[in-house]
């Protein structure tokens, strides 16, 4: 994993080795000496050592089978250097960072006979603003994900199918919202079929039904029928809900009683719809993807969805602290995915590796910097050991 400044500028912090080797020794259950302790924290070593001890008690690890790094192919971080240079690109990126609604010929170079379809959407996405939480449009996440698709070169020369799905991948979510809709469906989900046809041609379609998360657009529509009856958004209150959707003669008729039938089986802890989204994305949606790419022996889709998490983590600055750690989580969740597969497409497997390797630097990343924090030491390091648990997917092996 390369060219990541944030994490280049830890390193030169002349405690990082220190810090690395104080997180190693507390992921095998050990509490680190002394004398490595205080080149970090100083007089506060013995109060370090007392909350470690405090942590593995609150914290029994059973499994020590500790995630090592690989030399990882590095295909999607060096595809992403490469894109920066390609001229074509940053003047049609140029365009959509500053909302300017591209001409064909400006989109034609990276798209081909599907700029007429990017053009489409991206005054959609003009239209109703719609924005990162750095504040860009948010229609430069999906021009990254397309400009790395075809610096990658998914396609075969001259055509562009797969460039074109990546950068559709997100325009149900986050377009249906507002497509037409009956004044009783505020989020449109009626209206997917309509929605599909008039915006993604046919031959691309079965790819952005793949890539779009269906649980998490039933779940919006749940809640939503909830508000408008002042319903409080719970297990009970959601099944209820659900149950009336699985009368409808539509898409998501499989969906629905998946989702049904996982949340029955779970614990959903407030907030509700949040929790039951990140279940369905841990239990079914990358699942299903990963086993429809084995099904049919095309994985070009399934590795979209990769190149789309690693833009995620790249520009997860502005993202809160949990949302981080999900960003992180998910690239393992792909890459397990991908894994279980035990495909020999080495593309794929150049991609769970460095999902894997990619996953566990921004884990230590994390943590190693509350380590090096210079005041409210026991604090972050605290915040620190916390961390580690809730990163247990991607330190340690399953």
């Amino acid at each position: 994993m390369h060219r990541n400044y944030p994490m280049n500028e830890l390193k030169n912090d002349p405690r990082y080795h220190s810090a690395l080797g104080v997180l190693q020794t507390i992921l095998h259950r050990e509490v680190p000496t002394g004398k490595v302790l205080s080149d970090i924290f100083g007089t506060l070593t013995p109060m370090v050592i007392f909350n470690v001890k405090e942590h593995f008690e609150a914290f029994p690890r059973r499994r020590i089978k500790i995630r090592r790094h690989t030399d990882d192919p590095s295909i999607i971080s060096e595809a992403r250097v490469r894109l920066e240079d390609n001229f074509h690109y940053a003047k049609l990126h140029s365009l959509i960072l500053n909302g300017e609604l591209p001409h064909i010929s400006d989109i034609s170079p990276i798209y081909g006979e599907y700029s007429e379809t990017v053009q489409d959407i991206l005054a959609q996405y003009q239209r109703f603003d719609l924005r990162r939480r750095c504040g860009i449009p948010a229609a430069a996440h999906i021009s990254r994900v397309g400009g790395l698709v075809y610096t990658l070169g998914f396609d075969s020369p001259g055509t562009h199918k797969f460039c074109t799905a990546a950068f559709l991948h997100d325009c149900i979510e986050d377009l249906i919202t507002y497509e037409r809709k009956d004044t009783s469906d505020h989020y449109g989900l009626k209206g997917l079929e309509l929605f599909i046809d008039d915006y993604i041609p046919s031959e691309l379609q079965p790819n952005i039904r793949l890539l779009t998360n269906r649980y998490s657009l039933i779940l919006n529509y749940l809640s939503y029928l909830l508000t408008l009856s002042d319903t409080p958004v719970n297990k009970k209150t959601l099944l209820r809900e659900i149950n009336s959707l699985c009368s409808w003669e539509w898409s998501l008729n499989e969906s629905v009683k998946n989702l049904s039938s996982l949340l029955k089986s779970k614990e959903l802890n407030e907030p509700a719809l949040a929790n039951a989204k990140w279940q369905c994305y841990r239990e079914l949606y990358i699942k299903e993807m990963a086993d429809h790419a084995l099904a049919l022996s095309d994985f070009r889709t399934f590795e979209i969805k990769a190149i789309d998490l690693c833009d995620n983590a790249h520009g997860s600055a502005a993202l809160s602290l949990p949302d981080k750690i999900k960003n992180i989580i998910k690239l393992g969740i792909w890459a397990n995915q991908g894994y279980r597969l035990h495909t020999n497409w080495t593309p794929t497997n150049n991609f769970i590796q460095e999902l894997y390797e990619a996953a566990l630097v921004y884990s230590e990343h994390l943590v190693i910097k509350d380590f090096l924090e210079p005041v409210s030491k026991l604090d972050f390091f605290v915040s620190a050991l916390l961390k580690i648990e809730e990163l247990e997917s991607i330190f340690y092996v399953e």
